[in-house]
Parts: structure tokens; sequence; C-alpha cells
């Protein structure tokens, strides 16, 4: 197979995990992905298994997530269960000399997810994790303002998600809302997002000060969270995040520096405001901006997996690491479950001290 300028392109056959969600944003994708192809798919659920590997067009179909990994046509393992199941899906393709592709976050907990790490690169595979805003416009054209000092130092840098959930949501699958299988609620499921981009974009965040509750619903882990930030720039910031509320509003990065301010959606992939001293904004400003938003998770564009999966099947092609590895993916789990650790100790928490429930080692 050729990709578009001619060259070879080796197929690079990939295995799923997890017939849910975000198993049928990756499927959907993957047809577009030159040079991949979908070898199996893994469900516990028989039928559910044969029903998407059809739907999807799948070689195969299994129930055992160790069978995939063992499948000689795999290549790359996305793991897409709940999060507290990732490592030992992760750890079982490493050890079969699979590269491996996980939902965010990484685990539920930190000892897991450096257990992962650990596993892939002393197999010599690779590890990338899903945070497809890192790959669409916003990120982008923002990323290149702030690399060449656009908005001179940065003041004020604010992550903002106001999400709505349904009782319903929680329970449609018995892992939401569970510490073990889900490993938070709204900061780990719906906010990491936004906070991974944020420290992306703004650099590593030194401490936090957090405080977290559930406000609505019968869970386990919260629904509604806030966070005073500092950068090791020197920056300040804030994380707001919730499911507890209605409507739904625009999560959006909020960054503000010496030379202006710019307000983005990386949802949706648009910015909402940008006033910067001698840098044109993008075009499709608005001229007003509807803060209202859907509270249905199915409405956000998928393209960005496109462009994620492509990356991770380069990666394979080539021996790089994807651009989002585990390790780049870890910075943003420590952040989030700073704030929680923060919240439980009633103080400010350091990202340079070991969390609770954190060996490394």
């Amino acid at each position: 197979m050729a990709d578009s300028s001619g060259q070879d392109l080796r197929t690079v056959g990939f295995g799923l995990i997890g017939t849910g969600m975000s198993g049928g944003f990756v499927a959907s994708e993957l047809r577009f992905v030159e040079g991949a192809s979908l070898v199996s798919v893994c469900s516990r659920n028989p039928e559910r298994a044969a029903a998407f590997a059809s739907k999807h067009g799948a070689r195969r179909w299994t129930t055992d997530y160790r069978e995939l990994a063992r499948d000689r046509e795999v290549d790359v393992v996305c793991v897409l269960a709940p999060t507290g199941l990732h490592a030992g899906m992760t750890i079982a393709a490493a050890e079969a000399g699979k590269h491996a592709l996980v939902e965010k976050p990484l685990e539920a907990n930190l000892e897991a997810a450096h257990r992962m790490i650990r596993a892939c690169r002393a197999a010599d595979v690779r590890l990338g994790v899903i945070f497809q805003m890192r790959f669409g416009r916003v990120a982008r054209e923002l990323g290149t303002l702030l690399r060449h000092g656009g908005l001179g130092e940065i003041y004020l840098a604010d992550a903002v998600d106001k999400s709505s959930r349904t009782a319903a949501y929680y329970a449609s699958a018995a892992w939401r809302g569970t510490e073990a299988l889900e490993g938070g609620g709204c900061l780990m499921t719906q906010a990491i997002h936004i906070v991974d981009l944020l420290q992306h974009l703004v650099g590593p965040v030194a401490s936090v000060t957090g405080r977290i509750a559930t406000k609505r619903h019968a869970i386990e882990v919260e629904d509604t969270a806030v966070a005073l930030l500092r950068f090791e720039s020197g920056a300040l910031g804030t994380v707001t995040s919730t499911t507890s509320i209605r409507p739904a509003l625009l999560s959006r990065l909020e960054i503000h520096g010496e030379r202006g301010t710019v307000v983005a959606n990386a949802q949706y992939d648009r910015f909402l405001v940008w006033d910067v001293d001698g840098v044109p904004g993008p075009s499709g400003l608005p001229e007003t901006t509807d803060w209202v938003d859907t509270d249905d998770p199915w409405a956000y564009p998928q393209t960005r997996h496109r462009i994620q999966l492509r990356d991770m099947a380069d990666a394979v092609r080539t021996g790089r690491d994807p651009v989002l590895t585990g390790e780049e993916a870890l910075r943003s789990l420590r952040v989030v479950q700073a704030i929680r650790c923060s919240s439980r100790l009633g103080r400010e928490v350091s990202l340079a001290e070991s969390l609770p429930g954190e060996n490394s080692t």
C-alpha cells in the first residue's frame, strides 16, 4: 500500500479492546488511516463483539484480550476499556511484543500508570495515550503563539470544564463513578482533556490547592471540583470542573499574558476570544459567543482521533515514540490526582513530591 505521495506503507494491524464509545470512535476513524487495518476486536460480551466486528469490518473478534494481544496480525493494541483495567491490558500487550494506544486517562491510579510505562519501555514497544485535542487547530495555533512569545509573560491560565451528565449516564455502565475503575469523576474523565492541554501549552504545574465534592450524583467520586494552580514559570491558574450542572457550558482555556488574551474551546476546536497585541486573530472568530453546550459526548468532532491514529501507525513503522507518550500522559494524571489529594489533605500539594499510592521505582 502507498500513501498519497506514492511512498510504500507497511500495513499496521490494530486490535481494539473495548466496544463502547471510545471503541466506536477509533474504529470509525481507522477507516481513514492509510496503511492501517482493523484486525480484531474484543468485548466480554460475544454478541456485542461479533456485531461490532461486522459493523466495522474487523477480520476477527474475541472475548479474551490476551488472545487479541497474541494475534500475529495485530501490531497495536488499542486499550479502550474502563480506566482501572488499562494496566493489565497494556502490560499483556507489552509482554506479547505489541505496541499499545490507550484511551485517556492513563490509569485509575499512579502506581498502575508507572507499571504500564515501565512494562512498555522494558519490552521496547511504543505506548501512546489518546488525548485527541492535542491534535487540533487550537493546540497547534495557540502552541505556535506561545512558543514565539506572542502573549509575552503568562500571568493567568485557566481550564474551565462545566459539563452536564445525567444519572442515566452514570448508570449506563457499572464502572462509571467508581474509585477503582474510573479513578475519579469529572476531573479524571472530562476535565483531564483540557488539564492536559493547559499544562502542555503553559508548562509544568508546580503545585495545586484543590477542593472536590460530590454534589448531585450518587457516585463514589467527585462531580464538582476547583483548584488553584502555580506553574513552574510563575504563572497562576485555576481548574474548574463539574458534571453536576445544567445546561452544559462550553469548556475553554483562558490564557492571559502581558500582550493580551486568548480564549479557546478545544472540544470543537474553536477560538472564542483573540485579543493579542500585533497578532491578528485566526479566521472564524465569533462576533458573539453562545456559551451553552450539549451534554452529548457523541456530538464532538472525532477527526482528531484520525490524526493521532496516523501518528501511532507512523511511530510503529519508524520505531520512534508517538507524539503523546505514556510519560507525557502521566503529567496530566499527576495534576488531577494532586488536586484530589490536596482536597483530602486540606493543603497545597507540590508536584515534586511523591503522591499517595505512587511508587515509580
